[in-house]
């Protein structure tokens, strides 16, 4: 069983060639394409692999995302995301992942993400199943002692000088 007790480990790839911008680094969408690849690898931390989705028909969908961009990133460059459950309930998740450069460990950028466990025959939200859920319980309770990052929750505001 592994351990949870911190931050998962959801991807791994240096920066791709494909990734760089005309302003010579990462594209703000890629970030997103490398955050959603770590949504994948904890839809697999938590046993939503293929071969579970195909066999129970289930899968995750992203109704909402929050991304902050910290420092540029260039070609090449390794990168690492990992990510902390904030919360869940039988049907959602709220994750929270931190991209860092791999050598220097220096935050590049953050994803809030909220998720929602679907029933693909049915075309609904569903509970997870009991497998799926005790993981989630086992991450979440693992998690809650864990500092909640200090953007976690925030919302795109411009910063008005005081009158």
């Amino acid at each position: 069983m592994p351990n949870h007790a911190d931050r998962i480990r959801l991807f791994e790839s240096p920066v791709l060639p494909e990734w760089i911008d005309y302003n010579g680094h990462m594209n703000d969408a890629y970030y997103v394409v490398a955050f959603s690849k770590a949504i994948d690898g904890f839809m697999v931390h938590i046993g939503l692999n293929e071969a579970f989705r195909e066999e129970h028909n289930v899968s995750i969908y992203t109704l909402q995302s929050m991304v902050t961009y910290l420092k540029e990133v260039a070609e090449a460059e390794p990168i690492i995301i990992q990510g902390q459950l904030l919360e869940s309930d039988s049907k959602k998740l709220r994750l929270f992942m931190t991209m860092m450069h791999a050598q220097t460990h220096d935050e590049l950028a953050t994803m809030e993400t909220l998720l929602l466990h679907m029933d693909m025959q049915a075309h609904r939200a569903a509970p997870f199943l009991a497998h799926t859920q005790a993981l989630i319980d086992e991450i979440q309770t693992a998690h809650h002692v864990l500092d909640t990052p200090k953007s976690a929750g925030s919302a795109i505001a411009m910063k008005r000088p005081k009158h």
